[in-house]
């Protein structure tokens, strides 16, 4: 790993291990109550958090995904939805912070989950197995090579793939950069257009669908023995 992208990876990591708590409040009050002010914020700005959530559990429940990869896995509200359907789940995180929630919510599930945790830099771990899809919210905010990182998913997933780009356009996309600056933690935003290339130079923008949602845009990848 060269010098600059260890630095990146560590800016990353030390914003969101103190980020955890409050991150984890956007989707569910269990860890930290929101203010009347966030809430506002919420309610105003950030639903497109929530449906992304909802959009990936929907093509995740397809029976054939049997095994997920939870990529930049955060508070672990995916990776418990996706237990709950029965499935397998790797979840990863650069975080620990963000780990530390997760097995915290794993544990409170009542049952036996197949679950496992891994605390890395994605771009870095080699895996020796496959998945039947990966979940990729909220992760390409923070990647400087989107191309690189598309090619890796494309090679560790069998059938589906869920990601989720931040707009670069409007007000609140300049102040959540400037916001991110000031925590020394580098922020990435897109177009369509920009999506386009990195999918095309990847080899995978003829299999790609992209929405267009308010403040993001969904990406569902879907190779050809996708169901």
């Amino acid at each position: 790993m060269s010098k600059d992208n260890s630095t990146h990876s560590k800016d990353v990591s030390t914003f969101f291990h103190g980020y955890a708590k409050d991150f984890s409040s956007i989707y569910e009050e269990d860890v930290n109550p929101r203010s009347l002010f966030n809430k506002l914020m919420d309610k105003l700005f950030r639903q497109d958090i929530r449906d992304r959530f909802n959009t990936t559990l929907q093509y995740s429940a397809n029976p054939s995904i049997k095994t997920i990869l939870d990529i930049g896995c955060g508070p672990g509200h995916f990776v418990v939805k996706f237990l709950e359907m029965g499935k397998k789940v790797v979840a990863l995180d650069i975080a620990q912070g963000m780990l530390d929630i997760t097995h915290s919510r794993v544990n409170e599930m009542e049952g036996n989950h197949h679950f496992s945790s891994i605390l890395a830099d994605y771009s870095e771990y080699k895996f020796e197995e496959k998945f039947d899809a990966a979940c990729v919210m909220g992760f390409f905010d923070y990647v400087s090579d989107p191309t690189a990182v598309i090619k890796k998913l494309l090679s560790e997933v069998n059938s589906e793939i869920y990601i989720s780009f931040p707009d670069d356009q409007g007000l609140l996309a300049w102040q959540r950069k400037i916001r991110y600056e000031r925590r020394n933690c580098p922020l990435y935003l897109y177009n369509e257009g920009s999506i386009k290339k990195y999918l095309s130079e990847a080899g995978c923008l003829e299999i790609s669908t992209i929405t267009k949602t308010n403040r993001n845009y969904f990406v569902l990848i879907r190779k050809e023995n996708s169901e």
